[in-house]
């Protein structure tokens, strides 16, 4: 009981006033949004429940455990992916698997009866983190003394981790997941220690890969038939051409910009009666946000966004304990590449892919891992080591 006691009187409660914050958001805006958000405020705050009961169950046990449980949760999950992979290319009955057809073509979720559609890729992204984070805190525990062979072996042991769960995700095909799944790998090895000439090797490979995907974009489109598939193709005819294709690819960028624009500086409420866009209240729901409040309030969700992550980014640095730390890195990246890549799609900055906005979007998955997430950190946070000398 001391111990709890303890947790609470050091949690950042800041943190978890942000997050109330986002839930009170999100609900107002279903309420808004255009194309049937209010059924949704309902289970919305039903999964709220769910991930606050997780949420506190993360946030009681210490994060030691973790290192002793990652390998389950990692494997448990794997099967899930595994048993979506199977029924997408073996066609094999694999029970509770939701209809493509329901899921906007994607084989992503379980459909579990009496609780609703769960996507495991979601709840990868936390296991994935947990192992990279273990694997990496022992490798340079067993060498204190860094070679350039210790480096790759590291690196050889995260991708063996990563590289699954990612490729299958990627197949699935969900290239939104599968971006987020690398913005974690990419921010978990930056702060691994491995040497920097490595780290740059990998930046530049990123950027000439995204240079070289432009390059045959316009010079030689037939390769990126091998690349990409066909709806994927189509979200960047419909990111880059919006206009020309607005009755098809570039309906719902189109749709987009249209609610965003009328809330001008501030506004207060949505006229449905001029906005025909789908996924309101999921992928668009910052946009509904920005249409039925302006400028201003758009402003104050990145706001929440940059507290949020800001106090992220101090409990990794105050914990003193590289576990953690590398722990707290994998979903700083997590949560700073959805909402960048989320609120940028609905403002043409970026193409536009299946990610959800965090605490916001409607979505059991989302919701229940962002609130693990969470957790885990106030989990570091709270229990974090104090030294005489440091």
């Amino acid at each position: 009981m001391n111990n709890h006691q303890s947790i609470f009187s050091k949690l950042d409660y800041t943190m978890i006033f942000i997050i109330f914050l986002l839930f009170c958001i999100s609900l107002v805006a279903l309420y808004y949004a255009p194309d049937g958000g209010r059924h949704f405020i309902s289970p919305q705050i039903r999964w709220y429940f769910f991930g606050f009961i997780v949420f506190v169950f993360f946030l009681l046990i210490d994060y030691e455990y973790l290192k002793q449980i990652h390998w389950f949760l990692y494997g448990f999950c794997m099967l899930l992916l595994i048993g979506l992979s199977l029924k997408q290319f073996l066609n094999a009955p694999i029970p509770f698997v939701a209809n493509p057809e329901d899921t906007m073509g994607a084989l992503s979720w379980y459909a579990i009866p009496g609780i609703g559609n769960l996507q495991p890729s979601e709840f990868m992204k936390i296991f994935m983190t947990l192992s990279m984070s273990t694997i990496i805190f022992k490798h340079n525990e067993n060498n204190p003394i860094r070679t350039v062979h210790e480096d790759l072996v590291l690196l050889g042991k995260l991708a063996l981790i990563s590289g699954p769960p990612f490729l299958i995700v990627l197949a699935q095909p969900d290239l939104g997941t599968a971006l987020v799944m690398f913005s974690i790998i990419f921010c978990i090895v930056l702060v691994s220690g491995i040497r920097w000439q490595f780290i740059l090797a990998i930046v530049s490979t990123i950027i000439a890969s995204v240079i070289m995907f432009f390059v045959c974009w316009f010079k030689f489109p037939t390769l990126i038939d091998h690349v990409l598939e066909s709806h994927q193709k189509a979200r960047f005819y419909g990111w880059l051409d919006p206009v020309k294709y607005s009755n098809e690819q570039g309906f719902q960028l189109i749709q987009s910009l249209h609610t965003i624009g009328p809330g001008q500086m501030l506004n207060f409420g949505l006229d449905t009666t001029s906005v025909n866009m789908s996924e309101g209240h999921t992928d668009f729901i910052f946009a509904v946000i920005a249409g039925s409040f302006g400028f201003i309030g758009a402003s104050i969700v990145i706001g929440l966004y940059f507290i949020l992550i800001y106090r992220m980014v101090h409990a990794a640095i105050s914990t003193h304990d590289h576990f953690g730390s590398y722990i707290i890195t994998g979903f700083i990246g997590m949560f700073m590449f959805q909402v960048f890549e989320n609120i940028g799609m609905t403002i043409q900055v970026m193409p536009i892919t299946g990610i959800t906005l965090p605490f916001l979007s409607y979505g059991g998955s989302s919701i229940i891992t962002s609130m693990m997430a969470i957790g885990i950190t106030l989990s570091i946070q709270s229990r974090k080591r104090t030294y005489m000398f440091h």
